[in-house]
Parts: C-alpha cells; sequence; structure tokens
C-alpha cells in the first residue's frame, strides 16, 4: 500500500473519479481539495476489521454449540448481578 496521500483539485476528481476509485482499490490514498482547501478523503475501506468480527463471532457460535450452561448456572449467573 502507498504511504503518500495525493492532493487533487476537485475539478479533476469530478472528471476522473472512476479512475480516482480504481486506484484506491490498489491502495492509494487521495486528498480532494477546492481552492487549495482540503475538503474530503479518498481512501481503502478497511475490509480486515469486517473479517475478524466474523471469525470472532463463528468462534463464540461453535464454542456455545460444544456446551450448554446447566440450569444451576444459568441461576448462579442470573443471579450475580443482583448481589
Amino acid at each position: 500500500m502507498n504511504s503518500s496521500v495525493i492532493s487533487v483539485p476537485l475539478a479533476e476528481a469530478k472528471s476522473k473519479l472512476s479512475e480516482l476509485i480504481e486506484r484506491v482499490g490498489q491502495g492509494e490514498e487521495f486528498i480532494i481539495t477546492r481552492h487549495d482547501t482540503e475538503m474530503a478523503r479518498l481512501s481503502p475501506v478497511n475490509r480486515s476489521g469486517r473479517a475478524e468480527a466474523a471469525e470472532s463471532i463463528a468462534r463464540m457460535r461453535a464454542g456455545r454449540a460444544m456446551r450448554s450452561a446447566s440450569v444451576e448456572e444459568l441461576r448462579n449467573w442470573r443471579g450475580e448481578g443482583r448481589r
């Protein structure tokens, strides 16, 4: 992934949006400016967070399927917050 951010004037970004999006998909980042003022950032979406969350949920579900709580454990857990 490219660590430098490229500044692009708004008019150019509007005319080359598809190209900029394609480059963002390859890891580049852009700052869109209007009259030399930074207005917006185009950057890749962090998809690894979603993948990590999905893996965590799958692990929790698998653990829950392997073992269920007894009635006594459920009563103890319910009572813990009431003391």
